[in-house]
C-alpha cells in the first residue's frame, strides 16, 4: 500500500522554501490485538454513542463541532473552517529557525514522521539541505501546526529523506529530583557491574526483538477459547546479595556470548 501524506506545506531554511509532504514514520497498531469493552454480567459490548443531552438524541459526526467553554454551559463554537484559517504561519510552513548538534534532553522526542519533497518540485533544494545537514552533523529546530495544536519539532537527515520528530515543550517536562536516590557501592561491586555491562555489550538488531505482550495475549485468547488454563511465569525474587547476583549474571552473560 502506498504511503499517504498527513500534512502538506513548505519547509523553510532562511529564504529557501521547499514544498514538502509529511508521512507517518511508524505504525502504532501493526499486528496489535484490539480488545473491546464488555458488560461483565451479560458479555454484551459496551457502546459509546455521541449523544446530546440538551436535544436528547444521538448525533452523527457531521453534526458535531468543537467549542471552548467561556462560562458555565456557555461555549464559543469553533468550526473546521475556523481551524483551517487560523492566523498561524506554521499551519502550512515549517520554518527551521536554528540548528543544534543534538537535543539537550532525552525526554523531548515524541512522534516521528518522514518529510519528502512534493513530487519533483524542490527536489534539488531538498537534497542539498539533506546532504549539508548530514555533513555538518546538525539538527534543525522548528515548529509545525497539525491536529489542532502547534508542535515544537526537530528535523534531521535520515536515509535520503528528512525525519521530523515532534518534541515536548520544555514546560511539559517534569523534574525527577524527588525520585533521585543515592547509596554507597563498593569498588568490587563497581568492577563486577562494569564486567557485566561489557559482557552484554555488542552489535544488536532491534528487528530481532518481538512484542511478547501481544503474543502472550494471543495465546491467552486461544487458551480461553479451548478451555485451557495458562500458568503465570515465576516472578524473580528481589536481590538480597548484590555481589553474588552480579557474579552469577556475569557468568550467564559470558556463557551466552
Amino acid at each position: 500500500m502506498s504511503m499517504r501524506s498527513s500534512w502538506k506545506g513548505s519547509l523553510g531554511f532562511g529564504m529557501v522554501a521547499i514544498p514538502v509532504k509529511l508521512y507517518k514514520a511508524t505504525e502504532a497498531n501493526n499486528g496489535k490485538i484490539s480488545l473491546n469493552q464488555l458488560h461483565a454480567e451479560c458479555g454484551g459490548r459496551v457502546k459509546m454513542p455521541k449523544y446530546c443531552p440538551k436535544c436528547d438524541k444521538q448525533l452523527e459526526t457531521s453534526e458535531i463541532v468543537k467549542g471552548y467553554e467561556v462560562s458555565k454551559d456557555q461555549y464559543v463554537q469553533i468550526t473546521a473552517e475556523d481551524m483551517e484559517n487560523l492566523p498561524l504561519k506554521t499551519q502550512k510552513a515549517i520554518q527551521v529557525e536554528h540548528f543544534v548538534r543534538g537535543l539537550p534532553d532525552l525526554r523531548y522526542p515524541q512522534d516521528a514522521y518522514f518529510l519528502a519533497p512534493d513530487k519533483d518540485m524542490g527536489a534539488k533544494a531538498f537534497t542539498l539541505f539533506c546532504k549539508a545537514m548530514e555533513a555538518e552533523g546538525v539538527i534543525g529546530i522548528a515548529k509545525i501546526a497539525m491536529r489542532d495544536r502547534e508542535h515544537l519539532c526537530a528535523v534531521r537527515p535520515y536515509n535520503g529523506v528528512l525525519l521530523l520528530q515532534t518534541l515536548h515543550w520544555a514546560s511539559d517536562l517534569r523534574s525527577c529530583d524527588e525520585l533521585q536516590v543515592s547509596a554507597e557501592v563498593t569498588e568490587k561491586e563497581m568492577d563486577m557491574a562494569s564486567t557485566l555491562i561489557r559482557a552484554m555489550t555488542g552489535e544488536v538488531d532491534l528487528a530481532d526483538y518481538t512484542d511478547d505482550y501481544t503474543n502472550a495475549l494471543r495465546n491467552l485468547i486461544e487458551a480461553k477459547m479451548e478451555g485451557r488454563v495458562i500458568e503465570a511465569p515465576e516472578v524473580k525474587e528481589e536481590t538480597k546479595d548484590l555481589l553474588d547476583d552480579l557474579m552469577k549474571s556475569v557468568e550467564m552473560a559470558q556463557a551466552a556470548a
